[in-house]
């Protein structure tokens, strides 16, 4: 689905258009549903538990078949505190949020957090926070963002990306919100735990997941020292997909978003015309040579296009190569746009997968470039 202003060619050769037709282009339950971070079940019954509630889910087709062992206590606040700002963001300086000052209300390593969206929002909603022991509430943070893919929540996905893992050297100054999605009932799909995707996205069209997301900014605006300029966003499958949507949808308060694995994106298919997005947000865009779940490269190299075309690109051929060390994988940065901008189209190895030998350590080096 590339934009219709820019005939841009595929670095590598895609499947062949039987295939392509085969696999439903933008939408479908093959598209979507089922779509998994690691490991395989089938009909697989997840659990997540916390110091309240107890909810049990039926996951679909390649859903995780264990819980995550980090899930302890829920901590339940409301979010409806004005988020603001306290420093003039025109003067370089960090965009400290009402939240600098104060003692956090939440302990350090790893706690899940019940907030109230409101309505518009999806009433309770939760999120996985992890945040340093050594916070100091007088330094505005990093908040980073990580989606989940099909049928997995916060504090599953946090393991499986890494980004406080081995591979990143800890910095005192980022805090991390891991949020869940909810399990609803996709027309022609099934019941996943999945996003809706703002108001372009059917079957998994709505704007719930957006207001999620903002009310989670605001609570750790308002609770918390964050800098409003440095909000980031990563996700894996339909967890790419948001960090895409957030990027473009929220791009007035998202700084950059690492999308892996990420649908076509009809998302931003307003009737055969791709919108325009919200503010300028850097975006890294990953995707896989040999992706087994889409089977195709086309939803990474489309993905790609709307990117560069929305961000006003000079187009492929002025690309510079990323040295990401002992990665052979083809990542380019390209040149002339108004954000950042980045493809890796990563090893056949991974498959549907993150690209696990750097996607944390060049993904945290990226956000901390900002």
């Amino acid at each position: 689905m590339p934009r219709a202003s820019h005939s841009y060619q595929s670095l590598v050769t895609v499947g062949s258009l039987a295939l392509l037709l085969a696999l439903g282009a933008c939408s479908g339950a093959d598209d979507e549903s089922g779509e998994s971070s690691e490991g395989t079940g089938s009909d697989a019954t997840t659990t997540t538990t916390d110091a309240t509630t107890t909810t049990t889910a039926t996951t679909g087709p390649d859903a995780p078949t264990t819980t995550s062992p980090t899930t302890d206590s829920s901590t339940t606040t409301s979010s409806t505190t004005d988020p603001g700002t306290t420093t003039d963001g025109t003067t370089g300086d960090p965009l400290a949020s009402p939240g600098c000052g104060l003692a956090p209300p939440d302990p350090p390593d790893g706690i899940n957090v019940m907030i109230d969206a409101g309505p518009e929002g999806d009433g309770m909603r939760r999120f996985y926070l992890r945040r340093s022991p050594d916070y100091d509430p007088n330094v505005p943070h990093r908040l980073i963002f990580g989606f989940a893919g099909t049928d997995w929540v916060g504090d599953m996905i946090e393991p499986y990306f890494g980004l406080q893992g081995d591979d990143v050297e800890p910095m005192p100054d980022e805090i991390f919100v891991y949020p869940d999605p909810l399990w609803r009932d996709f027309e022609g799909w099934g019941n996943y735990g999945g996003w809706v995707l703002g108001p372009y996205a059917a079957p998994a069209d709505g704007d719930q997941d957006l207001v999620f997301v903002e009310a989670v900014i605001d609570y750790m605006a308002a609770n918390y020292c964050i800098d409003r300029e440095r909000v980031f966003a990563t996700g894996h499958s339909w967890g790419g997909d948001m960090a895409h949507v957030v990027a473009c949808f929220l791009g007035d308060k998202f700084r950059a978003a690492v999308p892996v694995a990420a649908n076509s994106p009809y998302w931003f298919d307003d009737g055969g015309t791709f919108i325009d997005c919200v503010g300028d947000a850097a975006v890294w865009t990953m995707f896989g040579q040999a992706d087994d779940h889409f089977n195709s490269q086309q939803q990474g190299l489309e993905c790609r296009d709307f990117w560069l075309d929305e961000r006003g690109c000079d187009g492929l051929d002025a690309a510079v190569n990323l040295d990401l060390g002992d990665a052979p994988d083809e990542c380019v940065e390209y040149q002339g746009c108004s954000a950042t901008t980045r493809f890796c189209l990563y090893g056949a190895q991974y498959a549907h997968q993150i690209p696990g030998d750097y996607f944390a350590a060049a993904t945290m080096a990226f956000f901390r470039s900002f």
